[in-house]
This record gives structure tokens, C-alpha cells and sequence, in this order.
């Protein structure tokens, strides 16, 4: 308000300057300086002075207004005369405005002629809500309220008056608008007055409410004093207030309020009004909690309604006295197995809350009943005993200096029982800065005794960090705040609830919490567990519970090839491990993952992989039809050379005689002749083996068949020799020199041939041109053989027999040959005769030898040779062939004989016809 009127001041003393600077002998406003009210109008006249209008040929026409440098419109103009101009508006601003008055004379030249300031304000409002307040033999103060802003210097007076003829008038200092204060003495207590106050200023005057009152009855007294507060002996709850009361008038009645708190608490509580309505100086507050610190505070009024109340006085802090403990002690343990049956049991206990001690506790009694019970005094908190698989019950009772606590007790159950029910719909979360936790109490019949609450630090996954916080609640909370201090944010915590049943602890049910998260230090470890062609399977790592701050809410993968976009896929835990597809094979890629919180992610570090040419199994489909296709063909081809094997073997291995089915051995011996066999002179001498003597069975050409009874005789002759021969045949390649001389089979001598073994020559057979002409043994030595062996159709033939000069390498070869007598001189190389047997030779362009017609005789017949032909053969072997010209095609074909042939070195394979 202060303020207002200085400004009032300021804008006054500047408009009184612009007043005289404009006032002129050229003309003037009417009203010179009004006053007018805020959002009224406002009539002003400009008068030209004649000498003006003379000198300067102008006239009011020329007359325009402006109004705080705003030119008013010509709608609210108007020229009276020739020097007289009127203007009316309305003004809506308050404050001070100037109004000037101005002449255009041309269109560059204006001049101001006169100007004068208009106040705009309001007028002042009714004071409201006057009151007054008196200090004791201090002052008399009273207060009102003053209304809106006038924006105008305004007035106030304070009017006062005993009786109506002494009217006391007193004006407000400037800047004063809402109070005023009567020092003392000159305040009239026990008399009534009657006082109001009045507001003035330039638009106008009002007076407030008159009041009327009794300075005695308005009296604001001091506060009282709390001079001690004492405890009462014997009463733990009570203690004695003592004040002392403020100066007033003697017959001045007090009433007071008494306020107290326990000591750092938020809210007080006040004795009841009805209590302290009378004078007093002491009070028994009641009802307060034992060994507890109280503050005090107390007031004091006039016992009127409407008298004022004292301030509060200072606080005072009283004791209540100790007494019994009335809170049983929470007890709880760890178990640790030891070596069977030993378990180790850590028994803990909290102190007692304040208002459950009532008192320094002093010591602790704990008692363990087992088989034999134990009783300890400690000043400790923890206790640890060693018991077996079977139960026991632990009691404990806290001691002050007036008595004991109720007793606390706990049951550990035998190893084999079975727990009670546990709590429901447990859930641990944060609140106002502190971990709240809430459940639900078992609906069980059995009836819960208390609650047990444990919580740690969760380091890894599953253990936790030493200590073991726990605190203990009453059967009737159903949640509460952890009560420790030590709980930091971005900690991981695991919480468990056990309710108790008369001191047996039930199932817990435990939850994982965390006062504040953030999201977590590092990423996942990501590694590639298998890479496909369009496939990529992905494993990461847990991150650590300490570095996680926060539970995983997510996984994202992102992943990209080249300059493609960023793909996405979103993995909820505890997976920790995915497969992304439909990538593209032979590609490179970058794949990362982001482990999420309620607060935030944070990237692993990022994986390059190529995809693979193959997918699994595409090289085995290619190659596993190929081994097929080829293993079907191989087989294809076996089993049809299985199926024309007689074909395969006709131009591969042709049917070579077989000695033991040979029918040389039913020749007629009469027309047979022993013929020996000698190389001509040019013939070439064959290196590597060469027949060197035969002896060859001749049949006429025209003796086809057997045509005389002689000649049957000596067949069937030949047919016994067979099942005799068996037993003195030495063998295909044994000498018949080396046994006694045997006769031969004459066409002469048929009966005797019947009783006497027969001596069947066997020869190395050539084969003819037309045959394995090119098949040429490595080393062809020949030997020969004279066997008495039967010629028999089951006997049983040796694979391989071995020649005493089979495979021979010297130079002199010996001449092999077979004869029927061993007395039948062998020649030499050198002395081969020419008469006696004519052998025909020549080489071929195989090197195959050909031996034509020789004439054989013997002792006791003369014939002709058949046909010789020799070649060889692919597989190192000498064929020799007989045809046997003339004879008969009627013989028996079950008849078998051996043929030595040089098939390979020293080796000789039978062959069946």
C-alpha cells in the first residue's frame, strides 16, 4: 500500500510539470485535472484562444485529442465553434492518463496546444470483518479487511467511543490500510466500547460495521510455562504435568489443552478437553506406555467460546517408569545338517520392541527340551546346540529390572513330520521407499500363533548372501514393511513367510523382490550352439544376479545381413536359447541380444555367422541314390551273369574232357596200336614244357561200332578192370614201372583180360585250331602216368595233384610219355626214330603244335592214331585234342576216366564231360 502511494506521489508531481509546460496563451482544457471512476466516461472541452486562431488561421475544425498517445476517433469528437472543441469517452484503464488537445495545420505540421492528467481509480470498499485482540497490559489491536485496490490515495480512520458523546478519532499512518493498535494504558478493560473504521478517498467515503466489546473478553493470553514433569511411584503409564499460568486479571478464568507424544513421533495426542476446563497448574497425564519418552506441550484460553487460545508452550519431554515386559521374545533357527543323525541347530532371538519391554532387558532364560532338558542365562542373542533326527522344543523369556516376559516358544519338528499349511497369496513389492510384503492367513483349522518373515541377499541364483535378516509379527497382521535399513536398491532379495502354530513352523512360501531396478550392467553371453543353411540355433548365458538389477522381463534377438533391416524376435525367460530361420544359406550375419527390465535393456555383444552351402542331409540325399543306383546296377549286372553263367562260360572257360568221363577207355584192343611219338627233326623244341611221348589209342575209321562177339567181350572186360584198379592204381601221376608188369588188353586174349587189371593210358590232351589257340602256359613240362585206377563213376576226384617234373626249368628236359610196359625203351631227344611213328608238326601263329596221325604198336596189336592237335590256352595250359576217327558214338556215357592236364604249374584240374 506503501508502494501504491508513492507511486500516486510520482505520477502527481510529473503531471503537475507537463501541466505547466503545456499551458500556453494558446488555449485550455476543461476540466483542468479529473477525476473520474474506472470504466465511466468523461467530457473534456479545448478552447482557442482568439490571438491563436488569429496568428495562425486555424480553427476548431483543425482540433484532434489524443489520449495516452492513442488519437481518439472523430465519432467522439465535436466542434461547438470556431475555438471550441468537446470530446467524450469512456475509459476502461485506471491509473493516470494524458489528455491533449492538438491542431493539424497541414499534413507535416502538428501542434499540441494544451494537455491535462486523468485519474482513473475506484472508490474504496466497506472494511470487512473487524476484529480486535488485547494483550494484557500490552495493547489493544485491531484488524479488518480493507476491500480491493482504488489505485487512489485513500484514508482510513479508526474510530473508538465509550459512550456515544466520546468518539475517539485516530488516522492511520500512509500506507496503513488493514490494522490499527491501542498501547496500554489507554485501553479501558471491563468497559464496553464501541469501534469501527472508516475508508476515504477522491470518488468518495464509507464506514465498516461497528462492533462493540469488552478489551477483558478479547484478552490473547501468554502460553503456560511447563515447569517439570514427574513420575508417579508405582504407576508405569502415568506421569504428573506441572505448568505455571500466564499473568492475567484476577478473576480471569483459563481452560486449557494438553498435547503429548512419544519422542520422535509424527502425531499427537491430546487429553480430553472436558479434563482441563477449570484453572489448574498440574495434571496426571494416564495411559502412556512404560519406559517411553513423551513430549508435552499445553495452551491455555478464557473458559468464553469466543475467547482467543494462547500459543502453544515449548515442549517438555517426561519418562515413564520400567515395568514387567509384556511382549513375548520372537524366537527363530537355522538348521545345518551334519554327519547322520547329527543336525545343528542356530537359535536366534530379536529384542524386544519398546512398548513390549518396558524396560532394559537385563538377561535371557532359554530352556531346550529334548530327552534331557537344559536351562541357560545369557545376555547374548544366539545360541547353537547339536541334536539328533528327533525334535525338540526351545522356550526363551526376556528379564528387565521389574520382572519376565511372557515365554516365547518354538518347536523343531522330528525330521520325519509333516509341516502345517502354509500362507496364501504371499507377494512382496515396493512402497513408499521400503519392501511391503502381504498374505493371507492359512485357512487351516489349526490357529496361527505368529509369523515369521526372513529375508537375504540373492547373489547367484540360488544362494544367498550371509547375513540372515528375519523379524517376527503377530497372529493378526496380514502385511507389513521389512523393518532394516540395510535393504539398497538394484539388490536382489529373497523373501519367505513361515506361519507359526504354537510355535511349529509351517511350509514357507518365499518371493523374489527388488526395492528399486534398473536395467541390467551387461548383455547376455551369446555363442552359436549349431549353423545350419537356413537355420542358426542360439545360446546365451544367464546373465548374474548381481548384474542384472532387475528381473528379465525379455530377450530380444536382433539380426541382419548386410545392409538389409534389422529383423527382431522377442524370447520370454527363462528360455535361453532359440533358433532363427528362414535365413538365406551362404550368408553373413550379425545377430545380438538384448536382456530387458522394467527399466530398461542392454545389448550383448554382437555374433558374426555364415549360414552353410548344405543343409543336413542334402549331401547325403545326393550322394545315398548314387551308392544305390550304382549298388542296383552291380547287382543287376551279377545276377545276370548268375543267369547266363552256361553262356559266360562257353566263351570264357568252354567245356574241356574230362579224363573220368572220357570213353578212350572202350576202344577195341585189336584194332588198337601203340604207336611212340617222336618230334621231327625241324620241329621246333618248345622251351617251356612239350609232349614228349604218347601213347595214343587208335580206332579205325570205318570200325564205328563193335561188330563181333570178341570185340563186346574185350569192352566189358574193360568195364571189370574198373572196380579192381582202384585198389593198385597209384595214383593219376604215379608210374606203373613201380609195380608189378600187368598185361595188356588184346582182342586175343579176352578171358584173361577179365581177371587182371587193366592199364589205362592217359595223355595230355591238345585241343585244335578252333580252340584257345592263344592261351600259352608259362612253363608246360609234362609228365607221365601209368595208373591201374579204376575208372568209376563216383569216385571221388583230388582237386590238385603235383608232377614230379611239372615246373622244371633245366634245359634237358625229359621226354614224358605213357606206355602199357614198363620194359618199352624211352629214346632220348637226340635219337627220336622216324619209322615206327610219324609225327606231323608245324607252329602256328599261336605257337600251338600240331600233331598229326602217328601209328602206334604195341606187343600185341598195330592201328592207326587218331588226330592230335595242340594250342595254347589263355590261363598258362596245354590242350592236346584226340579225335578219335571210327569210334562208336553208342558207348556208355556214364563211364568215367581221369585226364591229367597241365592246367597250371603243377596243378591239374578234373573235368567233367
Amino acid at each position: 500500500m506503501f508502494l501504491q502511494r508513492a507511486w500516486w506521489l510520482v505520477v502527481t508531481h510529473v503531471s503537475m510539470q507537463v501541466t505547466l509546460c503545456l499551458t500556453t496563451e494558446y488555449a485550455y482544457i476543461i476540466p483542468e485535472s479529473p477525476v473520474i471512476q474506472n470504466g465511466s466516461q468523461i467530457e473534456a472541452s479545448c478552447i482557442l484562444t482568439d490571438t491563436y486562431v488569429k496568428e495562425n488561421g486555424v480553427d476548431a475544425d483543425q482540433i484532434f485529442w489524443t489520449l495516452k498517445g492513442n488519437r481518439i476517433p472523430k465519432d467522439n469528437v465535436i466542434t461547438v465553434n470556431k475555438t471550441v472543441s468537446n470530446v467524450t469517452l469512456t475509459i476502461s484503464t485506471v491509473g493516470l492518463g494524458l489528455l491533449t488537445c492538438n491542431v493539424q495545420h497541414n499534413e507535416d505540421q502538428i501542434s499540441t496546444v494544451f494537455g491535462i492528467q486523468v485519474k482513473t481509480g475506484l472508490p474504496p470498499e466497506k472494511p470487512k470483518n473487524l476484529t480486535c485482540i488485547s494483550y494484557y497490559n500490552r495493547n489493544l489491536t485491531c484488524s479488518w479487511d480493507p476491500g480491493k485496490e482504488t489505485y487512489l490515495p485513500t484514508d482510513y480512520y479508526f474510530h473508538s467511543s465509550i459512550n456515544p458523546g466520546n468518539n475517539e478519532l485516530r488516522k492511520l499512518p500512509a500506507g496503513v490500510n488493514n490494522s490499527y493498535t491501542i498501547l496500554y494504558p489507554s485501553i479501558n478493560y471491563y468497559v464496553l466500547s464501541t469501534i469501527w473504521v472508516k475508508a476515504n478517498n477522491s470518488l468518495g467515503d464509507v464506514n465498516s460495521d461497528k462492533i462493540q466489546m469488552d478489551p477483558i473478553n478479547v484478552i490473547k493470553p501468554n502460553p503456560p510455562e511447563i515447569t517439570s514433569i514427574k513420575q508417579v511411584p508405582g504407576m508405569s503409564t502415568v506421569l504428573h504435568v506441572i505448568w505455571l499460568n500466564p499473568n492475567l486479571p484476577l478473576m480471569y478464568n483459563l481452560k486449557y489443552n494438553l498435547r503429548y507424544k512419544i519422542v520422535n513421533a509424527k502425531d499427537w495426542t491430546q487429553v480430553p478437553p472436558e479434563d482441563t476446563k477449570s484453572i489448574r497448574v498440574s495434571f496426571l497425564v494416564q495411559n502412556l506406555i512404560p519406559f517411553n519418552a513423551y513430549n508435552f506441550i499445553i495452551r491455555c484460553s478464557h473458559i468464553n467460546d469466543n475467547s482467543y487460545w494462547s500459543n502453544w508452550s515449548s515442549e517438555k519431554i517426561g519418562m515413564t517408569p520400567e515395568s514387567v515386559p509384556t511382549g513375548r521374545p520372537h524366537i527363530w533357527r537355522t538348521i545345518q545338517n551334519l554327519q547322520y543323525p547329527k543336525r545343528r541347530i542356530d537359535i536366534m532371538w530379536k529384542e524386544l520392541d519398546k512398548s513390549d519391554a518396558n524396560g532394559i532387558i537385563l538377561q535371557y532364560e532359554l530352556k531346550i527340551k529334548q530327552k534331557n532338558s537344559s536351562k541357560i542365562n545369557t545376555t547374548d542373542r544366539e545360541y547353537s546346540i547339536i541334536i539328533s533326527q528327533l525334535g525338540c522344543e526351545i522356550s526363551l523369556i526376556a528379564s528387565n529390572s521389574v520382572g519376565s516376559s511372557p515365554e516365547g516358544t518354538l518347536i523343531v519338528p522330528n525330521t520325519w513330520e509333516t509341516e502345517p499349511p502354509p500362507v496364501f497369496n504371499f507377494s512382496a513389492y515396493p512402497q513408499d521407499a521400503r519392501l511391503m510384503v502381504e498374505w493371507e492367513p492359512p485357512t487351516s483349522t489349526k490357529v496361527v500363533s505368529s509369523y515369521i518373515i526372513e529375508w537375504c541377499e540373492v547373489f547367484t541364483k540360488d544362494l544367498c548372501r550371509e547375513p540372515l535378516y528375519w523379524q517376527g509379527e503377530q497372529k493378526t497382521v496380514k502385511k507389513t514393511f521389512l523393518k532394516a535399513d540395510h535393504i539398497m536398491p538394484f539388490k536382489r532379495y529373497r523373501i519367505t513367510i513361515y506361519p507359526l502354530y504354537s510355535g511349529r513352523p509351517g511350509v514357507p512360501r518365499s518371493k523374489l523382490a527388488y526395492l528399486q531396478q534398473d536395467r541390467p550392467v551387461n548383455g547376455p553371453s551369446v555363442h552359436l550352439k549349431r549353423v545350419g543353411k537356413k537355420e542358426v540355433e542360439l545360446m546365451w548365458k544367464e546373465i548374474p544376479v548381481n548384474e542384472q538389477r532387475g528381473f528379465i522381463t525379455h530377450y530380444t534377438i536382433f539380426y541382419k545381413s548386410g545392409n538389409s533391416n534389422e529383423s527382431s524376435i522377442v524370447v520370454k525367460p527363462p528360455q535361453q536359447e532359440f533358433v532363427l530361420k528362414s535365413l538365406k544359406g551362404n550368408t553373413l550375419y550379425v545377430v545380438r541380444v538384448m536382456a530387458s527390465t522394467a527399466k530398461g535393456g542392454t545389448n550383448s555383444s554382437e555374433v558374426n555367422f555364415t549360414t552353410s552351402n548344405f543343409a543336413k542331409g542334402e549331401i547325403e540325399a545326393i550322394v545315398v541314390p548314387i551308392c544305390l543306383s550304382f549298388l542296383l546296377l552291380t547287382m543287376t549286372v551279377t545276377l545276370l551273369c548268375f543267369k547266363k553263367r552256361h553262356l559266360i562260360k562257353t566263351y570264357v572257360w568252354p567245356n574241356v574232357p574230362d579224363p573220368a568221363n572220357s570213353k578212350i577207355v572202350d576202344w577195341t584192343s585189336r584194332n588198337g596200336n601203340l604207336a611212340k611219338n617222336h618230334l621231327g627233326p625241324k620241329d621246333p623244341m618248345n622251351l617251356d614244357g612239350f609232349i614228349s611221348d604218347v601213347t595214343i589209342i587208335e580206332a579205325e575209321a570205318d570200325d564205328k561200332y563193335p561188330s563181333n562177339e570178341d570185340e563186346i567181350k574185350q569192352l566189358s572186360s574193360l568195364k571189370k578192370e574198373k572196380s579192381t584198379s582202384g585198389e593198385h592204381s597209384s595214383g593219376i601221376g604215379g608210374s606203373s614201372c613201380m609195380s608189378s608188369p600187368r598185361q595188356s588188353v588184346s582182342d586175343s586174349d579176352s578171358e584173361s583180360a577179365q581177371n587182371t587189371t587193366s592199364t589205362v593210358q592217359y595223355s595230355t590232351v591238345l585241343v585244335s585250331d578252333n580252340g584257345y589257340k592263344r592261351q600259352q602256359p608259362s612253363a608246360q613240362v609234362f609228365s607221365r602216368s601209368e595208373s591201374t585206377q579204376p575208372l568209376l563213376e563216383n569216385e571221388e576226384i583230388s582237386d590238385e595233384h603235383s608232377y614230379g617234373n611239372f615246373g622244371s626249368s633245366s634245359t634237358e628236359v625229359k621226354r614224358q610219355y605213357f606206355k602199357q610196359n614198363c620194359h618199352i625203351k624211352e629214346p632220348s631227344l637226340n635219337e627220336l626214330p622216324s619209322t615206327e611213328g610219324e609225327v606231323m608238326g608245324d607252329i602256328n601263329e599261336g605257337g600251338s603244335h600240331r600233331l598229326g596221325q602217328m601209328e602206334v604198336s604195341d606187343q600185341n596189336s598195330e592201328g592207326s592214331c587218331p588226330a592230335i592237335e595242340e594250342f595254347s590256352s589263355n590261363d598258362n595250359q596245354t590242350v592236346v585234342k584226340l579225335d578219335l576217327l571210327g569210334f562208336s558214338r553208342c558207348l556208355e556215357t556214364d563211364q568215367q576216366s581221369y585226364m591229367p592236364q597241365g592246367v597250371k604249374h603243377n596243378s591239374y584240374m578234373p573235368q567233367s564231360k
